[in-house]
């Protein structure tokens, strides 16, 4: 898809972070948002930071792991725009990076209500319309932690391992009846977010004793602290920003490239993952999710 202008596009996730960002730059183009979040105050602050810049938005509060929410997400777009032309499912949490003991069902089901059914419901809402008008793009938000299998970050990586294959496979499904359709997987690398803040909207019916306070970190054996001390003043000079990735899922839209990534640092753990898998051998050995950033920095 070349030409935005008068266009749709429904965003998951688009009161703060990458939603936000693709948000502001998609409505740049000139594209109407329809901006969907949890987060009711949020999403209002949002919804007229975008709006200053000249798009026309709709801002809906939206449980993107609840089935009628998000069938009221596709009937508010349907009726103030018609059919959208591009969906990101982006919305997304994480857990307290703990060990895989110390998990909670709640810590199971939060994150997989978020990360995996909300991007089931929305292929489910808005996929058929896509197909029908033969045009369109469906932006799936994985993450390297869908190519990968860090440890502490075991409800996270399963979630993005299964969005990673639900884009493959829908992928495949459209290409193999030739539609015009695409799908594009999104798999960020470390981004300036509040992911790590994602327990703030946490269902008080899934929250664990405390939880108030819990925050989803790389690991809490990342690294030693002289690392960590390393990691926390370099992340702003390696972190992508939202803005960035924006930008780089607008050209994957453009270029209909079916993987978007927001750097290569992690290229070489993917591949040695693979390799692994290829000749059936044991994972290799842990590795922090932000090791791949600190022996970058360890060599610059």
């Amino acid at each position: 898809m070349r030409d935005f202008e008068g266009k749709t596009a429904v965003i998951t996730g688009s009161a703060s972070g990458m939603g936000l960002a693709f948000a502001e730059c998609m409505g740049r183009e000139g594209m109407n948002i329809v901006m969907a979040d949890i987060e009711e105050k949020a999403l209002k602050v949002a919804a007229a930071q975008v709006e200053a810049l000249g798009a026309t938005v709709l801002p809906v509060v939206t449980d993107v792991g609840d089935e009628a929410a998000m069938d009221h997400l596709g009937e508010a777009t349907r009726a103030a725009f018609g059919s959208p032309h591009v969906i990101c499912l982006n919305a997304g949490v994480a857990p307290a990076s703990v060990p895989m003991e110390e998990l909670t069902t709640a810590d199971w089901k939060w994150t997989f209500d978020v990360n995996l059914w909300g991007v089931v419901h929305g292929i489910r809402v808005f996929l058929p319309e896509l197909k029908a008008q033969n045009e369109g793009s469906l932006v799936i938000t994985a993450s390297v932690a869908g190519l990968t299998s860090f440890p502490w970050l075991a409800p996270y990586n399963a979630t993005k391992h299964a969005v990673v294959s639900i884009a493959e496979t829908l992928h495949t499904e459209l290409a193999n009846v030739g539609s015009a359709v695409n799908v594009h997987c999104l798999c960020p690398g470390m981004v300036m977010t509040n992911i790590g803040d994602a327990a703030r909207n946490r269902p008080k019916e899934l929250r664990n004793d405390g939880e108030e306070a819990a925050e989803f970190s790389p690991s809490p054996s990342a690294g030693s602290d002289t690392d960590l001390s390393q990691f926390a003043e370099n992340f702003e000079k390696i972190a992508k920003k939202p803005d960035e990735v924006a930008e780089l899922v607008l050209a994957g839209i453009v270029e209909e490239r079916f993987w978007i990534e927001t750097d290569t640092y992690y290229r070489d753990t993917i591949q040695t993952r693979h390799r692994a898998i290829e000749s059936f051998e044991s994972p290799p050995g842990a590795q922090s999710v932000m090791d791949p950033y600190l022996h970058k920095l360890g060599g610059a």
